[in-house]
C-alpha cells in the first residue's frame, strides 16, 4: 500500500491535478446548463419553493452518471490528443467535482436545502463508478468502441425499459418541504435579527413588512453574498447602473444592504397602491382581491413580472407569515379599497 502511495505521489504531478481540476470546474458548470435544459424531461432543479419529484430515476441518473460520461468523454479526447499522461488517476476529476459542487452549496448559503444524505449517495456512487471505469480504462489503450462491441450490448434495452418504469414513481415531498420550510424560518430570524429595525420603521402596517422580507428572501437566495460582491466590484469598474445591494435596487449611485431595503420597500409601497387603484377602477366579476394577489403584483412590479419570481415570493410569503404575528386586518385596511 505504501508503494502503491509513493507511486501515486511520483507520478501525479502538479500540472495533471490542475488539468484535472480544471476539468471538474467545466463539468460543473456544464451539468448545470445541461440541467437547466433539462426540465421538460423532469430535472429537479434548487428552488426555495418545494415541488414535486416527478422523475428520481432520471435524477438520480443524471446527476450520478453526467460526471462518469464526461470522465469518459475527457479520457478519449487525451488519448485522441497523445496527452495519455492526463489520464493518469483522472477519476479525481469526478472527486474534484463533487468537492467542487459541495463547496459552491455552502458557499451560496444552500446547505440548509441539500438533501444531504442524498447528495451523500450521489457522492459515493458517482465516485466508485468512476474509479471503476478508470480500473477498466487502464487496460486498454483506446477508449473507443469497435463495431462488434456496441453490438454486444443488447441489455441497454434493458436498463432504458427499468430507468422508464421507475421515472414514472413520485417521490413524497415531505423531506423537501422541511429543508425548505427551514430554510425560510432560518433566513427571516436572521434578517430581522439584521435589518428588523430598518424594515419595521418604514414599513407602517404588517401586510408591507411580511412582503418585505419574502422578496428579501428570494432576492437573497438569487443574489448571494458572493454574487453581490462581484457586482459591486463590477459597479466600482464601470460606474453604469447595477442591481446593488442585498435588494438588488437598480441604481447608479453606490447603497449599502440597509440602504437597499429602503428604496425597496419605496418599490413594494408603490406597487401595492398601483394595486389599490386598479382593484377600485376596475371592479367588476373578474376582479379578485386578497393579500396572495397583491403581493403577486407586487412582486411582478419588482422582477418585470416573472412568472417564478412570483410564485417563489407568493410560496416564502406564507412560510413567513406563519412565523410572524400577522394582523390580516392591516392588509385589509391600507392595499384594498
Amino acid at each position: 500500500m505504501q508503494n502503491l502511495i509513493i507511486n501515486f505521489l511520483s507520478n501525479y504531478t502538479l500540472s495533471i491535478a490542475m488539468v484535472h481540476f480544471i476539468a471538474a470546474v467545466v463539468l460543473f458548470y456544464l451539468v448545470n446548463w445541461v440541467g437547466a435544459r433539462s426540465i421538460s424531461v423532469g430535472y429537479m432543479q434548487m428552488s426555495i419553493i418545494a415541488k414535486e419529484e416527478t422523475a428520481p430515476a432520471f435524477n438520480f441518473l443524471f446527476k450520478v452518471l453526467s460526471p462518469i460520461v464526461f470522465l469518459i468523454l475527457f479520457i478519449v479526447v487525451v488519448q485522441t490528443l497523445n496527452h495519455k499522461e492526463f489520464v493518469q488517476a483522472s477519476y479525481l476529476i469526478v472527486v474534484y467535482y463533487w468537492l467542487f459542487r459541495t463547496f459552491v452549496i455552502i458557499l451560496l448559503g444552500r446547505r440548509r436545502l441539500t438533501n444531504w444524505k442524498l447528495h451523500f449517495i450521489y457522492w459515493v456512487v458517482s465516485i466508485v463508478l468512476s474509479i471503476w471505469i478508470y480500473s477498466l480504462v487502464e487496460q486498454v489503450d483506446k477508449l473507443l468502441p469497435t463495431p462488434r462491441s456496441l453490438l454486444d450490448q443488447m441489455w441497454i434495452l434493458i436498463i432504458m425499459f427499468l430507468y422508464s418504469v421507475f421515472n414514472n414513481i413520485e417521490l413524497s415531498r415531505a423531506g423537501i418541504l422541511k429543508r425548505k420550510e427551514d430554510y425560510i424560518c432560518h433566513q427571516y430570524a436572521y434578517f430581522k435579527k439584521k435589518y428588523g429595525v430598518i424594515i419595521s420603521k418604514h414599513c407602517e402596517n404588517d401586510f408591507y413588512e411580511v412582503a418585505t422580507y419574502s422578496i428579501l428572501i428570494c432576492e437573497n437566495f438569487n443574489r448571494p453574498t458572493i454574487v453581490r460582491w462581484v457586482e459591486y466590484l463590477r459597479f466600482f469598474l464601470t460606474r453604469t447602473p447595477h442591481t446593488l445591494g442585498v435588494m438588488q435596487v437598480r441604481t447608479n449611485k453606490y447603497i449599502n444592504d440597509g440602504k437597499s431595503i429602503v428604496k425597496a420597500i419605496d418599490i413594494i409601497k408603490q406597487a401595492g397602491l398601483k394595486h389599490k387603484q386598479k382593484v377600485a377602477t376596475e371592479k367588476n366579476e373578474y376582479s379578485y382581491d386578497s393579500p396572495n394577489s397583491a403581493l403577486y403584483e407586487i412582486a411582478g412590479c419588482y422582477n418585470c413580472n416573472n412568472v417564478d419570481y412570483q410564485s417563489e415570493v407568493c410560496s416564502i410569503y406564507e412560510t413567513v407569515k406563519e412565523n410572524y404575528d400577522y394582523v390580516e386586518r392591516d392588509y385589509e385596511s391600507i392595499v384594498v379599497v
